[in-house]
């Protein structure tokens, strides 16, 4: 890696006209200076265009593309294409990086000489901090650390090489809300090893209107599927057995995603629906096998109370 690659920073950007200027000053505040910032406009009609164009004009390492409203990941997959950068960087347009976040990471992959890099961030709300992820950090072969939830990787703190996105040909699921990222990652995390920076780095915004306030989770169950199907169809992989990864999607994700709905649903007063079942069935919820982490003991407490408190019985 040359001492200063040049990082294609991508920002997907809706409506986002009281925080985008706050989050491009972010990146342009930047120790590491080798870098490009392009922000894909996904049919913004708030007047978040414009400040980017003001923008544009104080600092020539920003690009601006505008596209009809096609989506989150649509607009990240286009700013992949139009990137120059042998390293990818991402960050959502009301989200913040701390100033040496670029410098540390990059410092880091050097080290490690791996091929992605992750770091820690912290959610927030104007001048509020709240809790800091992840809680535990794992580097090299992470995947069932993260099907497990033993760890978080959060598409603003990730850096990854470029050509490891496009040679495999790896994108962005459109036509979601929730978890759009996550097929994405788990396919680059498949293919190569991680590093990180063990602090926090970048700051995640919590606003009460934002898609990840109240998600619906339910289609991420087919997403792991689907995941699982294209594992299985990729050629073996040095890093993994796939019938590891396989158990940890079958033992511990589907069942955390059935169990999480299953019990939003119940908490809330409200009987689960027909077609709930025929997608989260119950043998689903009873298939979990603890995991040995915050999320997973919180999970196990919750599949209890389904069993006991609300008097659902495995077959």
């Amino acid at each position: 890696m040359s001492s200063s690659p040049l990082i294609s920073v991508i920002i997907p950007m809706y409506n986002t006209v009281k925080y985008i200027k706050q989050t491009v000053e972010s990146v342009l505040a930047q120790t590491y200076s080798s870098f490009e910032v392009i922000i894909v406009d996904d049919g913004s009609t708030d007047g978040s265009g414009e400040i980017v164009k003001t923008l544009m004009l104080k600092d020539s390492r920003i690009k601006y593309i505008f596209q009809s409203n096609q989506g989150v990941s649509a607009a990240r997959n286009n700013a992949i294409v139009h990137s120059q950068g042998e390293y990818l960087a991402f960050l959502d347009s009301d989200d913040l990086w701390l100033p040496d976040k670029l410098e540390k990471q990059v410092c880091r992959l050097s080290a490690a000489g791996m091929d992605g890099c992750y770091c820690g961030y912290q959610y927030f709300c104007e001048a509020s901090k709240g809790d800091r992820f992840p809680r535990r950090y794992f580097e090299g072969k992470i995947l069932l650390e993260v099907i497990k939830e033993k760890v978080l990787v959060w598409t603003s703190t990730v850096v990854i090489k470029r050509a490891v996105v496009v040679s495999n040909a790896i994108a962005f699921r459109t036509g979601l809300n929730w978890a759009e990222d996550m097929d994405f990652f788990c396919r680059l995390i498949y293919k190569c090893n991680f590093c990180c920076v063990k602090e926090v780095l970048a700051l995640y915004r919590q606003r009460p209107n934002s898609l990840s306030a109240s998600p619906d989770r339910l289609p991420e169950i087919q997403l792991w599927k689907e995941f699982m199907q294209w594992v299985k169809a990729a050629p073996s992989s040095d890093l993994y057995n796939k019938q590891d990864i396989e158990r940890a999607i079958y033992s511990y994700r589907l069942p955390s995603i059935a169990i999480s709905c299953l019990y939003q649903r119940l908490s809330n007063g409200a009987k689960p629906e027909e077609d709930f079942f025929r997608r989260a069935p119950l043998q689903l919820v009873f298939a979990y096998r603890l995991s040995l982490s915050e999320p997973g003991l919180k999970l196990f407490i919750k599949k209890l109370l389904i069993r006991f408190r609300y008097g659902y019985k495995s077959d």
